[in-house]
């Protein structure tokens, strides 16, 4: 069968090398063992996996930005209700403030 370049794939390899030395009865004989070994999946599946950590990341900053304005709307509701003499509706505001202070 003829592959056209539509049915070819795009491999990753990866190359071992290492030097190996036998003792054979007499003499010492080198021998060089080489592993070629077809990484494709793994490295597809590394960057599925740092795909979906950089999208918690922007996810984990978007909702950290939107905690931080909801505790800066409700310390302001708890400014206007003190100008109007009200109690304060968001007491774990006034804690935090406390905390923050020393």
């Amino acid at each position: 069968m003829v592959k056209t370049s539509k049915d070819t794939e795009e491999l990753i390899l990866q190359f071992d090398m290492a030097r190996m030395f036998l003792a054979e009865e007499e003499e010492e004989e080198a021998r060089n063992v080489v592993l070629l070994q077809d990484i494709t999946e793994r490295k597809k599946t590394e960057e599925k996996i740092k795909d979906q950590l950089d999208e918690l990341k922007r996810w984990q900053a978007v909702m950290l930005g939107r905690e931080d304005r909801v505790q800066e709307l409700k310390r302001e509701v708890n400014d206007l209700c003190g100008r109007l003499g009200e109690r304060v509706r968001y007491e774990s505001q006034k804690k935090e403030e406390r905390k923050n202070e020393n």
